[in-house]
């Protein structure tokens, strides 16, 4: 199996590990299903697995970021306690240094100044940093299951509203891309974009930006106004 299709597979994979609460069990036996079938295909294409990622990644999308919302809600409200809590006692004492040297919690977080510990502090810093997100990551499960269900389950259904819309204006695009006659290569651009958007709703690329696909239909008329008046120029 190539390289990149095996790379794409560990993201589906991983994808159906970390299902957020609440997945219906239908969707839950179709992905299982799915990635069964993907495993054991010889054919498979790079272009023909992302397509089926992007057919279940559109369907947990809204799962995936009501729960994502309160992973980063508790991690908060408790990463830094679960994370110190781990903590020998000698490194407790020097992350109050890195503290009063102005360093924080949101710092190691995101991987910054670790050039302040050595070697085998880093490691434990590491190995605690990875814990505590476990731990966060399950405090926020068993919340969204009970004390916040009413609130996690809000929060799905509002961002399964805002998929129908994404839905909408993708496909409003395609028709865009399918009308563009007079400047295939903007077609192609357009097309590029959507998929750029669909990578977005399954982890195959960055988080998508809502407001960059409700803008789009405008960047491309003016993409296509610029190429107009280019043409006319010449």
């Amino acid at each position: 199996m190539r390289t990149d299709i095996q790379h794409t597979l560990a993201i589906f994979e991983q994808l159906h590990k970390a299902l957020p609460p609440l997945v219906p069990d239908r969707a839950r036996e179709e992905l299982a299903h799915a990635l069964e079938h993907v495993r054991s295909d010889a054919s498979l294409t790079l272009a023909m697995l992302e397509d089926t990622m992007i057919v279940f990644g559109k369907k947990l999308w809204p799962y995936r970021r009501a729960f994502q919302e309160f992973v980063d809600l508790y991690e908060g409200k408790l990463g830094e306690k679960m994370f110190v809590a781990r903590l020998s006692i000698k490194l407790k004492r020097r992350y109050k240094e890195f503290q009063a040297h102005g360093g924080d919690f949101r710092d190691l977080h995101a991987g910054g100044p670790l050039g302040f510990f050595t070697p085998d502090e880093r490691l434990e810093l590491c190995g605690a940093l990875v814990a505590a997100r476990t731990s966060v990551r399950d405090h926020a499960m068993q919340a969204a299951l009970s004390t916040d269900r009413d609130a996690y389950e809000e929060r799905i259904e509002e961002f399964q509203d805002i998929l129908s819309d994404i839905e909408k204006r993708l496909d409003s695009l395609r028709q865009t891309a399918d009308r563009e006659q007079e400047h295939p290569e903007l077609a192609a651009e357009i097309r590029a974009q959507i998929r750029a958007f669909e990578y977005g709703l399954c982890a195959l690329g960055p988080r998508i930006d809502y407001d960059a696909v409700c803008r789009a239909d405008e960047h491309f008329e003016g993409r296509r106004q610029e190429k107009k008046m280019y043409r006319s120029l010449m």
